[in-house]
């Protein structure tokens, strides 16, 4: 299945414009009227310190529950994975839901716990 990554500031622009409805882990692009599940993720920018990245890390999104098998500290706007420091962006990764689908509960804003 297709995933989407988000960028928690593209979440907040979104909000802030009325273009997303937050319901739970549900986030509905309202103009789209697509549903999608959320989960909390990161995006790999760099290595800390312009080191070689020996994970090959670089340009990838992981969930932060990945992030936790992994064994990785995941700290605000970095993660430290074994010897490595990385500086990361954080947002979701988005799962469409089928057409037409819409989780009920209460609308939210986006934010990372």
């Amino acid at each position: 299945m297709a995933r989407l990554y988000i960028s928690q500031s593209r979440m907040d622009a979104w909000s802030a414009e009325d273009r997303i409805d937050v319901k739970g882990d549900t986030m509905t692009l309202t103009e789209l009227k697509r549903s999608f599940t959320i989960e909390p993720a990161v995006r790999f920018l760099k290595v800390s310190g312009d080191e070689d990245d020996p994970h090959e890390l670089l340009g990838k999104v992981k969930a932060v529950g990945e992030l936790e098998d992994m064994g990785a500290d995941h700290l605000a706007d970095s993660v430290l994975f074994e010897e490595t420091a990385y500086d990361v962006e954080n947002g979701f990764i988005g799962k469409p839901l089928p057409k037409g689908a819409n989780i009920g509960g209460e609308p939210t804003r986006p934010g990372m716990a």
